[in-house]
């Protein structure tokens, strides 16, 4: 009785009291929860049933009929069977405390261990609990007593062992097992399946073969063994399952058959996986099955095969098999990758017929298929309308805000959220971090991160990327670099969001630098990464950089029909000059978005070449893929201004809400106000600006001063200055701009006075900077620099050739003269 009183009393501390302590129902204490260091209460409905175990384990007179009676201490008769039922049932509802104080309670009255026929039901209580600590307490019981030679008791501590996922404790125990039957085995694969080592499981299954010749009559260690192949995509394997299943007469199984099915589509493997089906379509009651059909159906889906899927669910409709939540899933998850709104809608009319509107699932799968099909208002319709709103389906509307042009409805979502659950998970974080990088919401980009810290979630790389971009895209390449050089593991996305940090904020020669590191860590780019390069060979206009990165992504099967790389070679090689490329590679594209056009339109107009420019807008037209958006007026706008084409530039501007529906933004009537500005129409110029239904920003003020410059026309700039510098009032350029008009205007107080304000701001005027390649070298220059080693020769040149435009008539004005005269004046 010491082995039993030691169990006892280990257990009554586990309890949370002492073992000389009285006897209390165990529905009236409190104990430690293994998983966690805080006590909680048992579940108040255990009290009526746990106070009472005792009493009712005692009976008078003689035992029930079919009732196995026990005299005990004190010459109580205990009711074996009322003990027996008692720990069953506690077991199957989840009260595996009171299960086992009822066997301590058999214990304390003098039961016999070597009577007792319920330890499965004993073990799966402590399975229940969690521990592995507690578990090896019963498993010491168990052999001390010489119980572990039943292999139906050793098969329940292998379950406990998987449950507490005790992996080595389970892989001891089984290896050490005198015995085995195919409940041994199954055990073991789906453990090892069901916890990720899939490699193992496979290896167990072959073992068990080896060691039998065939698989037991049971179909668990098969289905373990496919679903480990459908994660790890082992064909070969899981075609010789397949031969294992067959040779054994299991192929009619329903549970194999969706087994294989899934298997075979996971793997990619679509013919087999419609053999499988084709197979067993006579029998009637197989073909009934649901989840064979759902089975089917997503694979289809999953392997991009939506025609056959459609056909399928169609075919599922017309035998008569009434479709589930997961048959609507699956559709649903078709239509976002057809993009096929109007099937979904009928999918939704479909969710009523079926009464599935409220189950989590659809709706969650409902509201991913509106954001893809380009109806983000329906989607937050049926999220705000859902009572169930679950973690996923809040990780999904905020992610589909985020990833959709809604980073203001994302955030606020996301403080929603916290607001009703407390902290958020891994994709919620995720997605308000990619909200506060789309509004550059530095501060809040610093909380999340703070709560990142707090969450253990820093070195996750995708966090960390996440906040690699986030500090990019608010200017913060310090932080961005820290949190980088902070990652356990760098992966891609980390590395593209660092380099396009450095792309954003014009640090050329730190992205290149990057872009050589990753490689050096033998991580291949992607497009996201070749098109972050290409983006500085047009900050820094070099064509050699160009042409190596092209050659780059030709050798590395970057193929030109990738729509960002083409998109993004047009736009590098236009930057830096060479308009043939482009147009050669916008010809090669097979597939061409709005970008493509829009790209190509706007290097035509960058270097002039109007008319090929309003050609390739007609060949837009034309197109029925794409359509013109605010980019393209952008670029149409602008080229018309720079060519003083007014009677063009009004046509355009015309049709944006004529025959586009676009209204005019900020930018458009930028461009207007240019074109009508160096045309000379000053007057309409102002008038258009006061007419904008949006408020007119520092720029286009900017834009309209020049030209008041470029026609001398001083009493509109001091108004037109005015309002620049109640925008910008530390403004330095536009001051600079407007003393250059008084002085061409012999206005010499004006001129005093606008230098005495900037002379005020203590701001100085940034010197404008400019380079040329040259033989494959890049050759910077500021004004009034000398350091170059051609310095000599440069200046001569440029003597050289003001002496010929003189020549030509030209009489420059002599500034620094003008103004040394009225000074000495």
């Amino acid at each position: 009785m010491s082995t039993l009183n030691s169990f006892r009393s280990q257990w009554l501390q586990f309890q949370g009291y002492q073992a000389d302590q009285p006897y209390r129902p165990v529905a009236q204490c409190r104990y430690l929860d293994p998983c966690s260091p805080n006590l909680v209460p048992l579940n108040t409905k255990l009290h009526s049933v746990s106070v009472k175990n005792r009493d009712s384990l005692r009976i008078s007179g003689s035992p029930p009929q079919g009732s196995v009676g026990f005299r005990g201490k004190e010459d109580v008769l205990v009711d074996v069977t009322m003990a027996n039922s008692l720990i069953k049932n506690y077991a199957d509802d989840g009260m595996f405390v009171d299960a086992i104080r009822v066997y301590l309670d058999l214990l304390e009255s003098g039961f016999p261990v070597q009577e007792f026929q319920f330890f499965p039901c004993l073990i799966k209580a402590f399975g229940g609990l969690g521990s592995v600590e507690k578990g090896e307490e019963i498993h010491g019981h168990l052999l001390k007593f010489g119980f572990l030679e039943d292999t139906y008791v050793s098969n329940s501590l292998l379950g406990m062992y998987w449950k507490c996922g005790a992996v080595e404790h389970a892989d001891k125990m089984f290896d050490e097992m005198p015995q085995r039957d195919a409940i041994s085995w199954n055990t073991m694969i789906s453990g090892f399946s069901r916890l990720g080592y899939y490699t193992e499981s496979l290896t167990l299954l072959a073992r068990m073969i080896g060691e039998y010749g065939a698989v037991f009559e049971n179909r668990v260690a098969c289905l373990s063994a496919l679903s480990s192949c459908a994660s790890t995509q082992s064909l070969t394997h899981g075609r010789a399952i397949h031969g294992c299943i067959v040779k054994n007469k299991f192929d009619s199984d329903e549970y194999l058959v969706s087994g294989l099915i899934d298997m075979y589509m996971k793997c990619g493997d679509v013919k087999n996986a419609e053999r499988v089906l084709t197979r067993i379509l006579d029998d009637n009651i197989v073909r009934g099955n649901k989840v064979i059909w759902n089975v089917m159906i997503t694979g289809y889906v999953s392997n991009e095969c939506p025609s056959l899927a459609l056909s399928l669910f169609l075919e599922m409709l017309e035998s008569g098999i009434g479709p589930d939540s997961s048959t609507v899933v699956a559709v649903l998850v078709l239509c976002s990758q057809l993009l096929d709104i109007a099937l979904g809608k009928q999918i939704h009319g479909l969710v009523f017929s079926l009464a599935l509107e409220n189950d989590v699932r659809v709706q969650t799968a409902l509201i991913e298929m509106y954001f893809n099909c380009s109806s983000s208002e329906t989607g937050l319709k049926i999220f705000r309308q859902s009572p169930n709103k679950n973690l996923i389906m809040w990780g999904s509307v905020i992610s589909n805000c985020a990833q959709n042009g809604y980073p203001n409805e994302s955030f606020q979502l996301f403080e929603d959220f916290m607001i009703l659950n407390g902290f958020p998970d891994l994709v919620i974080l995720l997605a308000a971090l990619r909200a506060c990088s789309s509004l550059a919401l530095k501060r809040s980009g610093v909380e999340l991160h703070g709560m990142a810290v707090k969450l253990g979630l820093t070195l996750d790389a995708f966090v960390g990327g996440a906040l690699v971009d986030l500090y990019g895209k608010c200017g913060d390449m310090n932080s961005a670099e820290k949190v980088f050089d902070g990652l356990a593991t760098k992966d891609l996305v980390s590395w593209n969001a660092l380099i396009s940090g450095f792309a954003q904020n014009e640090y050329p020669e730190k992205a290149l630098k990057a872009f050589r590191d990753m490689q050096s860590q033998h991580l291949e780019p992607n497009s996201v990464t070749v098109a972050c390069i290409l983006s500085v060979c047009m900050h820094l206009a070099v064509m050699i950089l160009c042409k190596q990165v092209h050659c780059y992504i030709l050798r590395h099967g970057f193929l030109i029909n990738n729509i960002l790389i083409g998109n993004s070679l047009i736009s590098a090689y236009a930057k830096c000059g060479n308009m043939s490329d482009s147009l050669t590679i916008f010809n090669q594209m097979s597939d061409r978005n709005e970008v493509t056009w829009n790209s190509i339109i706007l290097g035509f107009g960058m270097h002039g070449r109007r008319q090929e420019m309003f050609q390739m807008f007609e060949r837009m037209k034309e197109t029925t893929e794409v359509k013109a958006d605010h980019a393209t007026f952008t670029a149409l706008l602008s080229a018309c201004s720079h060519g003083g084409e007014v009677a063009m530039g009004w046509k355009y501007f015309n049709s944006m809400t004529q025959d586009y529906n676009l209204e005019p933004r900020v930018e458009h009537y930028t461009c207007m106000v240019d074109l009508l500005g160096r045309a000379g129409n000053l007057n309409q110029a102002y008038d258009l600006i006061k007419e904008m239904p949006c408020s007119p920003d520092d720029r286009i003020w900017g834009s309209l001063l020049g030209s008041c410059k470029n026609h001398g026309n001083v009493g509109l700039a001091r108004v037109v200055a005015s309002h620049i510098f109640e925008l910008d009032p530390t403004s330095i350029g536009y001051r600079t701009l407007l003393s250059n008009l008084y002085e061409e205007s012999g206005r010499w107080n004006e001129v005093s006075q606008v230098r005495t304000e900037i002379r005020d701001t203590g701001v100085r005027k940034q010197p404008g900077c400019s380079w040329i390649e040259v033989d494959n070298n890049i050759h910077t220059f500021t004004a009034a620099d000398c350091s170059h080693p051609l310095c000599e020769e440069i200046y001569a040149t440029l003597e050289s050739l003001s002496v010929e435009i003189k020549e030509e008539g030209y009489v420059p004005l002599s500034q620094s003269t003008a103004v040394g005269s009225h000074t000495k004046d």
